[in-house]
Order: structure tokens, then sequence, then C-alpha cells
């Protein structure tokens, strides 16, 4: 994988998976990376990627300008921006333009989702991504796009309006066998960290998988691993969560509030899943899977800690 990327510009370092991704990119021996923040930043949102002695850099993404000067001199950027569209797609794409007429050799965008292409995956939050997929293909920049269905830290969460286990709680469509893709955070940055400099993976849209999961399956091993009985709740059918997922945000709404629920609710309802995964083409690679990422993070539930509730299939 011998390339010429070197300077390595990545934005939106500050954030969760941004500072996993600054992680993964230090970790690749010859690269240099750069990072760039607000200015006034805090200095706590800096120590994660800062106390590396990355190279920081001031701007933002609606200040052309201080793009320029931020590209000077790197060889490719890597974006891990979340937000509203201002952000997520306005702000991108004046990324893009400054990475085109800098010359830079790889563009990865912020994808890390479930397939956006999908003819059926129609929400604007998979419209904002195509949107910029589409901007990066048309501006001739080498890139590649990087998918890997939800992460698994927002899967898991009670923002995904799934899986509460605080509550004791596990809502579900359809019968709850629907399988979903899942990847953890460190297993994504660590692929776009070998993909960044991997000349093959120009002009390649890959997908990547942890795992391969069902709400029923998380459950049962949840259960299995702390002893918490979990209460299901159907919600309704597939076709009803389609129907929800056409009203999830309104005109107006913020695409960042509903990003960390959209990706696994629109793979329930069918919608945007991962068909070619290129796990093999990384073999050096093995992600974590999801009874990894549950048990280390749920075994040792203590008892006094734990919600104890009848099982019940329906409300």
């Amino acid at each position: 994988m011998d390339t010429d990327i070197t300077h390595v510009l990545l934005v939106g370092g500050t954030g969760r998976f941004g500072g996993r991704l600054a992680s993964a990119l230090l970790a690749r021996p010859g690269i240099h990376l750069h990072v760039l923040v607000r200015p006034g930043t805090r200095g706590d949102a800096l120590r994660g990627v800062a106390e590396h002695g990355v190279t920081l850099v001031g701007g933002t993404l609606d200040d052309m300008r201080s793009l320029d000067s931020a590209l000077e001199g790197v060889d490719a950027v890597v974006s891990a921006v979340s937000g509203p569209p201002e952000v997520r797609v306005e702000g991108q794409l004046r990324l893009l333009d400054s990475a085109r007429r800098h010359g830079v050799v790889r563009f990865i965008p912020s994808d890390y989702s479930l397939d956006y292409t999908d003819a059926d995956a129609g929400d604007a939050f998979m419209a904002a991504h195509r949107r910029v997929a589409d901007a990066v293909v048309k501006s001739g920049v080498p890139h590649t796009f990087v998918l890997c269905g939800a992460f698994m830290e927002t899967a898991l969460s009670p923002h995904a309006q799934v899986f509460d286990f605080a509550r004791g709680v596990v809502s579900y469509w359809g019968t709850g066998d629907e399988p979903f893709d899942v990847t953890a955070m460190a297993d994504a940055a660590r692929w776009v960290a070998e993909v960044v400099v991997d000349p093959h993976a120009a002009g390649q849209r890959l997908e990547f998988v942890g795992d391969v999961t069902t709400v029923n399956d998380v459950a049962a091993l949840y259960e299995a691993l702390t002893g918490q009985r979990l209460r299901r709740v159907c919600r309704g059918s597939v076709e009803d969560l389609r129907r929800q997922l056409v009203r999830a945000r309104p005109e107006g709404a913020s695409v960042q509030a509903s990003s960390a629920h959209l990706s696994v609710l629109s793979q329930l309802a069918g919608k945007g899943r991962l068909r070619e995964p290129a796990n093999a083409e990384y073999t050096r690679l093995r992600p974590m899977t999801l009874r990894d990422f549950v048990e280390a993070r749920w075994r040792r539930v203590p008892a006094s800690a734990r919600v104890t509730l009848p099982l019940a299939s329906q409300p």
C-alpha cells in the first residue's frame, strides 16, 4: 500500500467518531495529521488530538479563506463532520471545492452510514449524503466513499429509539428478526485509515461491516450476559415503520437530531443494507463483533443497577 499520501487533513476531528479517526490515522507510520479546529475551541475538546502532537489548523467550513490555508501542502482530506445541512452539505461542498483547487489526491467525505444510494432510502438524511457524493464524483477529485452501516455506539444507545437498557425496554417493528449492519467506531476509523493511503481504493465505494444482527439477537445476548430481563414492545409492522420514517424529519427539523437513529430504523425498514462488504480486502483488520461490544460494555452490570421487568411481546 505504498502511497504518496503523507499529510492528511482531518475535518471534524474533535467529535466522537472524529477522535477515533485521529487516533487511527496517527497510528499509521508516515502519516502527518492536520486537524481543522474552530477558533476558540475549548481545550478539553482538543485534548484527544492535541496531546498526540498533531498540527492544529484554525478554520471553519463557512470560511473559504481559512479552508484554503488549511489545505496548503495537504495530500488527502478526511471528513467526519455531522450536523445540519449547512454543515454536512454546504460545508463539505466548500471543503471539496478547496480540495479540488489544491489538487489533493484523496478525498473521503463524511459517510460512514448505510447505503444511501438505495433507491428506497429516500429520507432527507440520505438525500444529504447523495448530494455530497454526486458533487464529489462530478468534481473529478480522487475520492473514496466508506460505508459501515450504523455505529454500534449509537445503534445500542437510547437515542436510536430501539434499545433502552436502563429502563429494560426493547422496541421493534415487524418480528424483531429484521437484520441490520453495525460497526464499532474504532473499527470504522481503522478502515478509513487503511483506505486513505491505499491507491487501489481510489474511485471506489467500499462497504465495511463489523457484524450483522437483529433486535431479538441483541436483546437475547444482553439478557444472557447481564441476567437482566428485557420487556419487548412491538411498535407495529415494518410498513408502519416505513411510514414513520417519511414523517421522521419534517421540513426544517435538524438532520443532526435524527441521524443517531435513522441509520438503524431505515435498515429495520429494509432500506440501505450493505450487500458487498470489502472486509476481505483488508484482512489485517479484524472488527469487533456485536458480542464483543456488548460484553465489554455490559457484562459486569451490578445487580443493584439492573431493572427486572416481566417479559411481554406487546405494549
